[in-house]
């Protein structure tokens, strides 16, 4: 069939144009969403949002929990170093302490010897 058959013939033309329109009708049809596609991708959207959800959720308690045991770290932290420097503080005070003996140590040392040399000396 060629196409000056359909131009001479009307029902040709006619077949022509119906199957035509019916090819354009289901391309056409093809293309549009259907209503069964829209809501299982407004489904989908939704599924994956509360899973996002949870995500996050999930995230920010993570956070909470992680900033809870720097919190605690920072403060034994500090604790520690407090008792340190008081410790340093109270070693520099016995060291005082343990000087200032020593001297007195040392006097009394030369105050026996003194003692027993004018002890011998009588």
């Amino acid at each position: 069939m060629d196409m000056g058959d359909i131009a001479g013939n009307p029902i040709a033309q006619l077949a022509f144009l119906i199957l035509s329109a019916a090819g354009g009708y289901q391309v056409w049809r093809k293309q549009q969403p259907t209503d069964a596609k829209e809501r299982a991708d407004s489904e989908g959207q939704i599924a994956a949002l509360g899973t996002w959800k949870e995500l996050l959720e999930g995230e920010r308690a993570a956070r909470l929990k992680a900033e809870e045991r720097a919190d605690k770290f920072a403060a034994e932290r500090n604790e520690a170093l407090k008792e340190l420097w008081e410790m340093k503080g109270q070693l520099r005070a016995m060291n005082e302490t343990l000087a200032a003996q020593t001297a007195e140590l040392s006097s009394l040392r030369d105050q026996v010897r003194q003692l027993k040399e004018q002890l011998h000396a009588q």
